[in-house]
């Protein structure tokens, strides 16, 4: 089974493809400097289908290319934050409205509507995904994301989408999710690597304590994008290409490729930074 997390600059895609060929997608944003879309990855795969699509986050890099891969590729399955509609979509983006792919979704988010009979298996996944509530919660999207946990028997890794302190601080208090994260091989940051994602909460009350974390980012764009150093303190680190690496970000290490055995765990990526 094949991990890819792919650079998509400030924004998030992975797909995950098991041995018999089934798929995956977890967000489905794009690299608007190099063209690259996972609507035309998949076409050059010649893949007419995927098994379930994840939108961690109701932002448009996370769904930048939802309405092009409609039109590519069936998805069999959605998952998102359920509290969020279509209509409360459109009124959380205010005067600007959505973007094509978030319109996308909200467009989806009517007609998938009845829960899997059965998950995929993906052999031997387990999907738990945790969420704040809207309006109860939180009322802006990054506080809304759909914290997604991806696990085997020995391998976990989490996509919390753009979750912000507060957001962490409030799934806290679920004892099911404390005890989740507490247990993962690879952590992905929080909003790309944003300080508003960091919650230091997080790490001390469940143990957190991931091999590895990455940081699905572009540029350096923003001033508050300096925080490898406090994930790097924060996890173990694995030995890469020779080297012992505690973080990697698509910005410098290009596309993540985590292959998974029943016995093995390997890493690899596009660039050697």
């Amino acid at each position: 089974m094949r991990l890819e997390i792919f650079n998509v600059e400030h924004g998030q895609c992975a797909l995950l493809t098991d041995d018999s060929g089934n798929r995956m997608l977890i967000d489905c944003g794009h690299n608007s400097t190099t063209g690259w879309r996972p609507s035309l990855h998949l076409r050059r795969l010649g893949v007419d289908e995927i098994d379930a699509l994840i939108i961690t986050n109701s932002d448009e890099d996370h769904a930048s290319d939802l309405h092009n891969l409609r039109r590519e590729v069936r998805i069999k399955a959605l998952y998102r934050n359920k509290t969020v509609s279509g209509t409360d979509l459109y009124h959380l983006k205010g005067q600007d409205g959505p973007g094509d792919g978030i319109a996308a979704l909200c467009d989806m988010i009517g007609t998938y509507t009845h829960p899997l009979s059965k998950q995929p298996d993906f052999e031997g996944l387990s999907i738990k995904t945790f969420r704040n509530a809207y309006p109860a919660d939180f009322d802006d999207e990054n506080n809304l994301s759909l914290v997604t946990i991806l696990r085997w028997p020995n391998f976990a890794i989490c996509f919390p989408g753009d979750m912000e302190r507060a957001g962490w601080l409030k799934l806290l208090e679920q004892p099911a999710f404390r005890t989740e994260i507490s247990n993962m091989t690879i952590f992905v940051a929080s909003h790309h690597g944003r300080e508003n994602g960091c919650c230091e909460e997080l790490y001390k009350v469940t143990g957190l304590n991931p091999y590895l974390t990455i940081i699905s980012d572009g540029g350096k764009q923003y001033a508050t994008q300096e925080t490898v150093n406090w994930y790097a303190s924060r996890t173990i680190g694995i030995d890469l290409y020779g080297r012992k690496r505690k973080v990697l970000t698509t910005r410098s290490d290009g596309d993540i490729s985590i292959d998974i055995t029943s016995t093995a765990v390997t890493v690899s990526t596009s660039t050697r930074a």
